[in-house]
């Protein structure tokens, strides 16, 4: 069998993999930890978070296994297509060398010039090479096979051939426009449903991109204040205040908080200095490919983890200061008998269920939202078990971060909202720590932790806009560079226009809690039972039994998986729309009931 043309692969190992999918799951969801274990309550805090571990474990490998399974058929394709090649091949040759046997056999009487000519070259009919007689007199002849339709090839070699298919998948890579969400929604159920994935596909980046965007930059700002006094920004003049000094192009803010600007009189539209480093550093990244930025990836994993536990040591801490209050109860006290009245003037977090439970099951399963993104990193592994190996990891490594910073965050977090410290008007996580130094402010040790946790955001920024551009390239027909900026500038552009303006929080939130999650979750274990019957299809009207299945249980237990999932996610929508604990269950139990009934 003929060596495949040699190609410059790119591939990444597995800790890249884990550094790439770890950083894209440090989301604006990150710093909502201590309010959202506060509210779950110690234990379902950490149910929820296992939970969502397997959750999103189990729907990477469902993914990766629909991407690595295509080229099963593409192997079984490429040796079918060489030995029809080989076998024409050997047709050819077996009628040039029979025209040779017949024109020896006539001119075998005396015409030994002739032969000679004869001799010297044979043109190969397929090829174009050159083929040396063997000289007829001295030389067995081929042994001809047994019919014309047996291939050139010997039995055992081709069951050698054949019984290297799963080695061969192995070595090569999915194509990514062919096994991206996309891809994979046009080879399921055609050309029309892959338009509307794209789209899809294209909001659910930008909605992560924007919401990361405003994080990363509000946090440099925060920072700066923290350090400098003030953080200064570029927008309109506002002529509405009767402040003098309104007419300025120039909007400075001491505030320090994940909102500096608010309150501040500066307009909604601003170019601020931590908008400017975060917007820098996020394009500069977008300019190269994912294994050319590895050396980043792993440093701002790094910033990550420091961060985390940095922040917990900080939190426990704090809550460690708040054990004399409420006339001398000890914090241990209230943590053990919780405030059973539902009284909320102490910083008391209940152990089992907190005071609202079904708000928290959103947040913590969209901090796992990565699932969308990982397609362009699992197609450059060099093989399948390392892709979905280090996916898996990376949900056991942020399930693990998430769980120690809220657990250690809850009571701080309790304690802000019910006025318990001063000068707390915010309970977002990297609030609290720039609290944690009373009236004299936090630590410089602190204060650099937060910027390195401001620029660990910056690393999945690129990632979101990655998967924007190869989707319009690939799937829109859209050139490089207008995809580029469509994908890297744009959204920069978006956020500068709206970077103090109330609604746009909300819009993220909202856009990503209608669209991302059944694009994450749902999404690809619908694809996976689907493409599952149609290569199945395929391979039987091919008599092909080479492509890899699994047992009838493994799409039991997807299809379960799919119909929780999902029936989870629009109960999350209707418990945020309404409010209502039964409208909230009946659609629950209504969306169960309707994706148990769909056919795939």
């Amino acid at each position: 069998m003929t060596d495949p043309p040699t190609t410059n692969k790119k591939y990444l190992s597995y800790s890249a993999i884990l550094a790439i999918s770890a950083n894209t799951m440090n989301g604006p969801a990150f710093t909502t930890l201590p309010d959202v274990a506060a509210d779950a309550g110690l234990c379902l805090y950490v149910t929820l978070i296992a939970l969502s571990v397997a959750m999103a474990a189990f729907v990477c490998r469902r993914m990766v296994f629909a991407m690595w399974s295509s080229i099963d058929e593409e192997s079984v394709v490429n040796i079918d297509v060489e030995q029809q090649q080989e076998k024409e091949d050997y047709s050819s040759i077996k009628k040039v060398d029979s025209g040779l046997m017949q024109s020896l056999a006539i001119d075998s009487s005396g015409k030994e010039e002739e032969v000679g000519e004869i001799d010297e070259i044979i043109p190969d009919a397929t090829s174009g090479k050159e083929l040396t007689h063997r000289e007829h007199d001295n030389e067995p002849r081929p042994q001809e096979p047994k019919n014309e339709g047996e291939s050139l090839l010997p039995h055992e070699e081709h069951e050698e051939n054949m019984a290297m298919i799963d080695e061969d998948y192995n070595k090569e890579q999915p194509l990514l426009e062919q096994t991206s969400i996309v891809g994979q929604s046009r080879e399921a159920y055609g050309k029309q449903a892959s338009i509307y994935v794209a789209f899809t596909m294209v909001a659910s980046a930008l909605c992560l991109a924007l919401a990361q965007m405003m994080l990363c930059a509000a946090i440099l700002d925060g920072m700066f204040v923290a350090l400098g006094g003030k953080s200064c920004a570029l927008g309109w003049p506002s002529s509405s205040s009767e402040d003098p000094t309104s007419s300025s192009w120039m909007h400075c803010t001491s505030h320090s908080s994940m909102k500096p600007y608010s309150g501040s009189g500066a307009p909604v539209s601003l170019i601020s200095v931590g908008w400017v480093i975060a917007a820098s550093a996020s394009v500069a990244m977008g300019t190269v490919d994912l294994d050319e930025m590895m050396s980043i990836q792993y440093f701002l994993f790094g910033c990550l983890v420091v961060s985390a536990v940095r922040f917990s040591a900080v939190l426990k801490n704090m809550a460690n200061g708040l054990e004399e209050v409420n006339d001398g109860d000890s914090m241990e006290r209230m943590l053990a008998e919780g405030d059973e009245d539902g009284d909320s003037s102490s910083s008391a977090v209940k152990w089992f269920v907190g005071p609202n439970p079904f708000q928290t099951i959103g947040p913590i399963m969209f901090n796992f939202a990565f699932v969308v993104t990982s397609p362009p990193s699992s197609a450059m592994a060099k093989k399948e078990t390392i892709a979905y190996k280090a996916l898996g990891m990376a949900c056991l490594v942020m399930g693990a971060m998430y769980t120690m910073v809220g657990l250690s965050g809850a009571s701080v977090s309790n304690a802000v909202r019910n006025g318990m410290i001063k000068g707390g008007d915010d309970s977002n996580l990297l609030s609290l720590i720039l609290l944690s130094g009373g009236d004299d402010g936090p630590s410089m040790l602190d204060l650099c932790i937060v910027g390195l946790f401001g620029f660990s955001t910056v690393a999945s920024i690129p990632v979101y806009c990655l998967l924007a551009k190869e989707t319009l390239i690939s799937d829109a027909g859209v050139a490089p560079l207008p995809a580029f900026l469509l994908s890297n500038v744009l959204p920069w552009v978006l956020v500068a226009l709206t970077y103090n303006a109330a609604f746009f929080e909300a819009f993220v939130n909202w856009s990503g809690l209608l669209i991302l999650g059944y694009a994450n979750f749902s999404m690809p274990l619908l694809l996976d039972l689907k493409l599952k019957q149609v290569r199945a299809s395929r391979a039987m009207s091919q008599n092909n039994k080479m492509i890899r299945s699994e047992d009838g249980s493994t799409a039991t237990i997807t299809k379960g998986v799919f119909i929780l999932v999902t029936a989870s996610i629009t109960l999350v929508i209707v418990m945020s729309i309404s409010n209502s604990l039964t409208l909230a269950s009946v659609a629950f139990l209504l969306t169960a009931g309707l994706m148990a009934r769909v056919r795939v």
